[in-house]
């Protein structure tokens, strides 16, 4: 087994996505550790679940991109407009991203990088800045190590002793707001203590038996 491998039954991974349609619907790749997970139209608003279980112990990457969209490629473009005015647009927006439960999405950190095609510009920006929604080719992505959890308290949602009313990532960036990093340290310490419940309870019967 390679070393950093790190065999575990597998992680549940939730997206919801929503859709746009314009010409064709948007297609949706996701990727974990440059292996598709997923690659289909996402048509409306759609709730997709997935397990996978092949993860390093260091150096997880999860990606959501959009791989569909023409910018004037044959003369067609997925982006309509009426008096300068957008009326339909292929476009995917990332409502939610759960990973064992635990809501990731911000850890998107708000960077969309572009992958130019067809038309575009090339003075046309590589990283665009957006909360959660794809207007053009490209993706999202962050990196994780396990266990998850642990990594997510320790590296994310770490709150900086030094500052009573800023978390470490906040102060510059503003990615993530104190309150809402509080309620997830205080979301995934309840689920470690759940799972440390379960496991005493076993300990227990094992004893007992």
């Amino acid at each position: 087994m390679p070393e950093g491998w790190h065999k575990i039954n597998f992680m549940k991974i939730e997206i919801i996505v929503t859709g746009s349609y314009c010409n064709t619907w948007p297609q949706l790749i996701v990727e974990i550790n440059d292996q598709t997970a997923f690659d289909g139209p996402v048509e409306g608003r759609q709730t997709i679940k997935l397990e996978y279980a092949d993860l390093f112990e260091k150096g997880n990457k999860i990606l959501l991109g959009m791989t569909n969209k023409s910018f004037g490629k044959n003369g067609k473009w997925d982006t309509k407009t009426l008096n300068n005015k957008i009326v339909h647009d292929k476009t995917i927006k990332v409502e939610s991203l759960k990973l064992d439960d635990v809501e990731c999405k911000k850890l998107f950190a708000s960077k969309f990088y572009v992958k130019r095609t067809d038309k575009q510009p090339s003075y046309f920006p590589d990283i665009v800045t957006t909360e959660d929604t794809m207007n053009y080719n490209g993706y999202f992505f962050f990196n994780f190590d396990l266990p998850l959890y642990n990594y997510l308290i320790n590296s994310k949602y770490k709150v900086d002793d030094k500052e009573e009313n800023l978390s470490y990532f906040s102060n510059y960036s503003k990615v993530f707001h104190y309150d809402e990093e509080q309620k997830l340290i205080n979301d995934i310490k309840d689920k470690l203590k759940i799972i440390d419940e379960k496991f005493s309870n076993k300990r227990s019967k094992i004893r007992n038996s």
